[in-house]
């Protein structure tokens, strides 16, 4: 749709054969799935391109955020086929989360975005959009000096508005 909601395409299909636009039987195919890979059933049944999105870059490593989903070592884990401990991080990262939370209601805190601010659309949608604030930050790469909550380690102390958290 377009600010004033009027349709301007109709999409259709499915994930594991295709994306249409226009109105059937005469919409045009616009995306089809890629080959699978070799033992893709190794592979939770992933996609090429879905196993690639987590790949983690030597090249990159170093210019992006700790926060980045990619170092999450749950998904490490589970990725090497170590199903168990895959699934122990993850809970450890969730209870992680919820005192993160906890210590935020409870101090009458919020949290803030480091990269992302809220706005309101033409159409009078909340929408997220970036403050330009993480590509700055990555040309130098300045990830490293920037202070964020080691999300991944068995505790840390990270500062939130001035108090000290110990987790």
């Amino acid at each position: 749709m377009d600010q004033e909601g009027k349709v301007v395409h109709r999409l259709f299909g499915k994930w594991h054969e295709g994306l249409y636009c226009g109105i059937a039987p005469s919409a045009k195919c616009i995306w089809r799935p890629g080959s699978m890979p070799t033992n893709y059933e190794h592979y939770y049944g992933f996609t090429r391109f879905a196993i690639e999105l987590n790949e983690l870059d030597p090249a990159l490593k170093d210019l992006l955020p700790k926060t980045d989903a990619r170092f999450r070592p749950d998904q490490r884990h589970l990725e090497d086929g170590n199903l168990e401990t895959a699934a122990a991080e993850k809970q450890r990262i969730e209870e992680l989360q919820r005192c993160r939370r906890r210590y935020l209601e409870e101090n009458n805190m919020e949290h803030v975005p480091k990269y992302f601010k809220k706005v309101i659309e033409a159409n009078q949608r909340e929408a997220w959009v970036s403050n330009d604030t993480y590509w700055e930050l990555r040309k130098d790469p300045g990830f490293n000096k920037v202070e964020t909550l080691k999300l991944w380690l068995w505790f840390y102390i990270g500062r939130l508005k001035g108090n000290w958290l110990i987790l």
